[in-house]
C-alpha cells in the first residue's frame, strides 16, 4: 500500500502506469483468477490435458462435424467474452482501489485497455499455436490457416465490440450524477463497495489512493497523467461505481442464461458449438463464480467458496438438483430394483443355471463348426478378437486392423470368429465391423470391405460430450427423452450414444436383445462388454446371451475351493428390468465411461451401484476370452484345430523402463499413488501368465496369439488417447498398418486360419 503527501512529486515512470500497476495487483491479490489463465493456456499448448486431445479442440474447433471459418468464429466470439468477463470482474475486485477511474468517460472501457497485458499475451500464444498446430497436425494449407485465424480474430473482435458497446452506452461516468451541490467532498465519506475498505477523504485529497497510479492508456494508445479527484464527492465516486457493477453482473447473468438455454436445444446440431468455445464460456463462468464470491465476503472469499463446494456437494448427495446417468432402456421403478449382494450373485451363477447357459452356447458353437465345415475347413481355428481400449485411435486401429485382415484371409477371420471382447475405443470398432458383417449378410448394399467405414470411427465424438458437460451437466439436465418403455433425462451420455450412432450411419440403433437371434444362429460372433462396477470391482457382463458359466473362475478339481464371483450377468440380474430393451449404444458407452469425461451409469440396484470403463479391470479382453476357453476346452479339444487369440491393442507391449530419480520430499509423499498409472502394465503381466496356463490346458501347439499393435511412425505423431483425433493422426494411424512387423503378423494370421487339420 502506497500513500504519498500532497508536497510531493511522483515521477511518472512506467512502473506506475496504469496497464503495470494492474498486472502487479493480479499477481498480488488475485492468483486464482490468474491461475485460470495458466490453466488455459496449458491446455491450449498441450501441458494440460494431452493424454486426451483436449488441445486439439481448442486449437482445430470443430463446428458441423467441420474445421472452418465458422467453427474458429464462435470460438473467437466465446474467447471474447472470456476476456469481457475477465475484465468486468477485475474491474468489480479492482477499481475501488482506483478512483481516478470514476472521473474519465467511460471508466470501464478505459480500464478494460489497461488491463489487457494478460490476454494480449494469451491471444499471441493461441494465435502461434493455432496456426502451427493446423498447419503441422491437420495438414492444413497456408490461405486456410489465415482464413480460420482471422475467423477468429473476427469472432473475438465482434463479441468484445458488442459487450463493450453495451457498457460503454449503459455504464456512466460521473457527469452524468452531478447535480449542483454535489461537487464538494463531505468529511468521512466511503466509497461504497461492498466488502471493501475505501480511501478516506484525507486519502483521496493526498491523492494518495491505495495504489499509486501516474498515468493511463487511452484509446488512442497515449498515455494521460492521471489527474485529482479531490473535489469530488466519495458518495458520488461510490455511486458512479455501483452503476457499473450492476452492468457487469447483468453480463454475467446473460452468459450464464445462454449456456443454459443452449443445453435446452443440445439435440440440435446448430446449438452444439464448438469445444473451443465451450471451455471458454465455462472459464468465464468460474471466473465470474469466483469473482462474485471474493467481492461480497473479501478475505472471507475462500472459506465461503469451500462452504459453498461442500453444500452443493451435500445437497446433490441427497438426490436434490442432481441427476444420475443412467442405462437407457431398463426400468428404474423403485419397487423394482434388483437385490445386489454376495448371495443373490451367488444365485446368478447356480450350478442349474450355469448349466442351461452352457448347453445355449455349446448350440452355438455347433452352428459355428457347421458353418465353418461347409467352406471346407473340417477342423476350423477357434479364433477370439481381443480388442484394447485407447480412446478414438483404438477405434480406428481396431476396424481398420479387422477389416484388412478379414481381407486378406479371404472372409475366414470374421467367419472363424466365435467371441469378441474388449474395452472402450476398441469395443466401438470391433461392434461396428459386426454390425457391418450382419447387415452384408442380409443383403443390405454394404461391404464388410469398404475403406469408407473405416473413416466414421475417426470421427469427432469430444466435441458433443464437452458440449453436454457445460451447457446441460453443469446444470440440472431438464430435457427428457424415451427409450424403450421409460423416460430419462439428456445428459452427455446420451450426447455421445446419438453422436456415435450418427457417426456410424445409424447402424447401431439397436436394443441388446436385437443381437441375440444372429450370434444364436452363429451368423455373427457372440460379444460380451464387461463394464467395471465402482462399487466391489466387479466387471458387469452384457450379452443378449446367457453368461453366467463367465460369472467365476473355473473351480478346484478337488473342490477344496468355491471360487467368488467377480462378474455378474446383466441378463439375469436385470431381468425384472427389462435388460433386454437396454440400448446397445448405452451397453457400449458404459464400457467406455472414460473418467471426468464421461459419468458412470447408475444401475437400478438396491444397493445401487455405478458401471464404468471396461479398462479398469481388463484394458485388453484377455480375461473374458480365456475363461470362455477354460469352460468350453474339451469341445474346443475335440472339434476344432486349435485355438486362435488375435489381439489388436494400441498399447506397446514392452515399456521403457522409467528411471527412479531422486525426488523432493512433497513429490515423494505421492510416489505411491504414480502405481495407478501402471495399471495396463500389470494387466499385461497377469494376462501373459493366464494365457502361459491356457496353453497347458489346451495341448502344446494349440494356442496361438497374434499381436496387431498399434505403434507411431514417429514417437512425436502418436495419436492421443482421446475422443478426438486429428487429420496427422489419421493419417499416422491407418498408414501404421504397413509397418514391417504388422504385415509378418498378417502373414502369420492368413497361414493360422487356411491351415486345415
Amino acid at each position: 500500500m502506497v500513500y504519498g503527501f500532497p508536497t510531493m512529486k511522483r515521477p511518472r515512470s512506467l512502473y506506475y502506469s496504469f496497464p503495470i500497476r494492474l498486472l502487479v495487483l493480479h499477481l498480488r491479490n488475485h492468483l486464482v483468477l490468474i491461475g485460470l489463465w495458466i490453466f488455459l493456456a496449458l491446455l491450449m499448448t498441450g501441458g494440460a490435458g494431452r493424454f486426451f486431445g483436449i488441445y486439439y479442440l481448442l486449437l482445430t474447433p470443430e463446428y458441423h462435424g467441420e474445421v472452418n471459418f465458422w467453427s474458429f468464429f464462435l470460438t473467437g466470439a466465446a474467447c471474447g467474452a472470456f476476456f469481457l468477463i475477465w475484465n468486468l470482474t477485475t474491474y468489480l475486485l479492482s477499481a475501488h482501489r482506483f478512483p481516478f477511474l470514476a472521473t474519465l468517460k467511460a471508466p470501464f472501457t478505459k480500464f478494460g485497455l489497461n488491463n489487457s497485458l494478460i490476454p494480449a499475451a494469451f491471444l499471441v500464444t493461441y494465435v502461434l499455436a493455432s496456426a502451427r498446430f493446423q498447419a503441422h497436425d491437420e495438414l492444413t494449407g497456408a490461405w486456410t490457416v489465415v482464413r480460420h485465424i482471422s475467423g477468429f480474430l473476427l469472432g473475438l473482435g465482434t463479441m468484445i465490440i458488442a459487450l463493450a458497446a453495451y457498457l460503454h452506452l449503459t455504464n456512466k461516468d460521473i457527469g452524468a450524477f452531478l447535480r449542483p451541490g454535489q461537487m464538494g467532498p463531505q468529511p468521512g465519506g466511503r466509497l461504497l463497495a461492498p466488502g471493501y475498505r475505501m480511501p478516506t477523504l484525507w486519502e483521496i485529497r493526498a491523492g494518495a489512493t491505495r495504489w499509486r497510479v501516474d498515468t493511463y492508456l487511452t484509446e488512442r494508445l497515449h498515455f494521460r497523467p492521471v489527474r485529482s479527484i479531490a473535489h469530488y464527492s466519495p458518495e458520488l465516486l461510490g455511486r458512479v461505481f455501483r452503476q457499473n457493477h450492476l452492468n457487469a453482473v447483468v453480463v454475467q447473468l446473460i452468459a450464464i442464461l445462454v449456456l443454459m438455454v443452449l443445453g435446452l436445444f443440445m439435440d440440435q446440431e446448430w446449438a452444439r458449438i464448438p469445444t473451443g468455445a465451450t471451455i471458454f464460456l465455462l472459464s468465464s463462468m468460474v471466473l465470474a463464480l469466483f469473482g462474485a464470491i471474493v467481492f461480497w465476503f473479501r478475505h472471507w472469499g475462500t472459506l465461503i467458496f469451500i462452504i459453498l463446494l461442500v453444500a452443493v456437494n451435500y445437497t446433490t448427495g441427497l438426490g436434490f438438483f442432481h441427476y444420475r446417468n443412467r442405462a437407457y432402456g431398463l426400468d428404474y421403478g423403485e419397487q423394482r430394483r434388483a437385490a445386489y449382494s454376495n448371495m443373490a450373485l451367488s444365485a446368478l451363477c447356480h450350478p442349474d443355471t450355469v448349466a442351461a447357459d452352457k448347453a445355449n452356447t455349446l448350440r452355438i458353437l455347433e452352428k459355428w463348426l457347421a458353418k465353418n465345415r461347409s467352406a471346407g475347413i473340417a477342423r476350423p481355428k477357434l479364433v477370439f478378437l481381443c480388442v484394447s481400449g485407447g480412446g478414438m485411435r483404438s477405434s480406428l486401429w481396431t476396424i481398420q486392423t479387422l477389416q484388412r485382415a478379414d481381407e486378406a484371409t479371404g472372409g475366414r477371420l470374421l467367419r472363424q470368429t466365435v467371441l469378441i471382447s474388449g474395452a472402450s475405443g476398441g469395443i466401438l470398432g470391433a461392434a461396428y465391423l459386426r454390425e457391418l458383417y450382419l447387415r452384408q449378410q442380409q443383403g443390405a448394399p454394404v461391404s464388410v470391405h469398404d475403406p469408407a467405414y473405416i473413416a466414421d470411427m475417426g470421427l469427432d465424438l469430444l466435441n458433443p460430450v464437452s458440449f453436454a458437460i457445460i451447457s446441460n451437466d453443469l446444470f440440472f439436465p431438464v430435457s427428457t427423452f424415451r427409450s424403450g418403455d421409460y423416460t430419462y433425462r439428456k445428459d452427455r451420455g446420451y450426447l455421445l450414444e446419438r453422436q456415435l450412432n450418427e457417426n456410424c450411419r445409424g447402424m447401431l440403433d439397436k436394443r441388446l436383445a436385437d443381437y441375440r437371434s444372429p450370434e444364436a444362429e452363429a451368423r455373427i460372433p457372440m460379444m460380451v462388454v464387461s463394464p467395471f462396477l465402482l462399487n466391489d470391482a466387479r466387471r458387469l457382463l452384457i450379452s443378449p446371451q446367457g453368461v453366467s458359466y463367465l460369472m467365476q473362475p473355473p473351480e478346484d478339481p478337488l473342490h477344496s475351493m468355491a471360487p467368488e464371483a467377480d462378474g455378474v450377468d446383466f441378463r439375469r440380474l436385470f431381468a425384472r428390468q427389462q435388460a433386454d430393451s437396454l440400448a446397445f449404444t448405452t451397453a457400449l458407452r458404459m464400457n467406455c465411461s472414460y473418467p471426468l469425461i464421461l459419468p458412470p451409469t447408475w444401475l437400478p440396484t438396491e444397493p445401487s451401484v455405478e458401471a464404468m470403463d471396461a479398462g479398469f479391470r481388463d484394458n485388453y479382453g484377455i480375461m473374458t476370452a480365456t475363461r470362455f476357453i477354460h469352460t468350453f476346452q474339451d469341445w474346443i479339444r475335440e472339434n476344432t484345430g486349435g485355438v486362435v487369440i488375435i489381439q489388436v491393442r494400441c498399447w506397446e507391449k514392452v515399456r521403457p523402463i522409467k528411471e527412479g530419480n531422486y525426488k523432493g520430499i512433497i513429490e515423494n509423499l505421492f510416489s505411491p499413488f504414480s502405481a495407478a498409472a501402471s495399471l495396463t502394465v500389470m494387466q499385461d503381466f497377469d494376462q501373459d501368465n493366464t494365457l502361459a496356463l491356457l496353453g497347458d490346458v489346451l495341448g502344446e501347439n494349440r494356442l496361438q496369439v497374434i499381436s496387431f499393435i498399434y505403434r507411431p511412425l514417429k514417437k512425436e505423431n502418436e495419436a492421443s488417447m482421446s475422443l478426438h483425433l486429428s487429420k496427422r493422426e489419421k493419417v499416422d494411424i491407418l498408414e501404421s498398418f504397413n509397418r514391417p512387423e504388422v504385415r509378418a503378423n498378417l502373414l502369420i494370421l492368413q497361414k493360422a486360419l487356411m491351415h486345415a487339420e
